[in-house]
């Protein structure tokens, strides 16, 4: 629980430009002080405040460039809070887990695949050791919304660039592949009951569905209203689901699976809506 209890003091959101930090700003009914990320070293930043949650990223994490002692906004804060009766709350990631054929759990091992899951445990565990029982630890989901640019490579950010520009979706994996989806709606709703009274330790944060990854891409087909997925490769890549039963019992269900389907459709109507998209839609 946080020092003090909810509402004794405010809670401070930094790196509040942040895609995700722009929704649980929206979803909080708390006090908030919410700050851009180059605000980490303002002399009065931590007056008045009981619970950080940090969004700031390096633009290097997950590259061979990064280095977490030296680079990471994470460490620089938790340095600041020293002694500090503050709880802090980091936005980790699934991609810490070694993969596993059953839901993921947080007493599972772990075993990163790629350089940013590597710098995501190594930045856990030295924020750790500065914040001990002080840190709680979200390991998300994949978290979509409507997402476009260059600036966002996730999976649904390429889904929508793609079908805007070809009228495809194009797969380089299986349909059937299974990940845990969460909207970015319902994921700021669970984050902002959690910040309320932070639990300490790891916590996994998804819907704790295993969603197949072809079944998202024709939800926002049909709410799109056209185009087709394209299957390049039959091959079985990173599939994962999140075991959220300690998130459903301490914060309560984080979304269903025709919740999931209604932001799917959702993001498809809104890509038609677009300037210069063609309105035909199927028969």
């Amino acid at each position: 629980m946080a020092a003090g209890g909810p509402g004794a003091g405010r809670l401070l959101v930094v790196g509040h430009h942040s895609f995700l930090a722009r929704h649980l700003l929206a979803a909080c009914a708390q006090p908030v002080a919410a700050v851009a990320h180059d605000a980490v070293d303002r002399p009065d930043l931590l007056d008045g405040i009981d619970r950080v949650i940090s969004f700031a990223r390096h633009p290097l994490l997950g590259s061979a460039d990064y280095r977490v002692a030296t680079m990471d906004p994470d460490l620089r804060l938790a340095g600041r809070i020293g002694a500090r009766g503050i709880d802090y709350v980091m936005l980790s990631s699934r991609k810490v887990y070694a993969p596993s054929a059953k839901p993921l759990g947080e007493t599972d091992p772990t075993g990163p695949q790629d350089l940013y899951g590597r710098h995501k445990l190594a930045l856990e565990q030295a924020l750790r050791e500065r914040l001990g029982a002080r840190l709680t630890i979200l390991r998300l989901a994949n978290v979509f919304g409507y997402e476009r640019g260059p600036a966002r490579r996730t999976f649904m950010s390429l889904t929508l660039d793609q079908l805007a520009r070809d009228g495809q979706i194009r797969f380089d994996m299986s349909p059937f592949v299974v990940r845990d989806f969460l909207s970015v709606e319902a994921c700021a709703r669970v984050l902002a009951r959690i910040v309320a009274t932070p639990p300490g330790g790891v916590l996994n944060v998804g819907s704790g569905i295993a969603l197949p990854t072809g079944r998202v891409a024709l939800w926002v087909l049909e709410g799109y209203g056209r185009g087709e997925l394209v299957i390049e490769s039959p091959r079985e890549h990173d599939q994962f689901v999140l075991d959220i039963g300690e998130l459903t019992r301490r914060y309560g269900p984080s979304c269903t699976y025709d919740e999931l389907r209604a932001s799917c459709l959702d993001l498809g109507r809104r890509l038609a809506r677009e300037p210069g998209q063609r309105s035909d839609t199927f028969a």
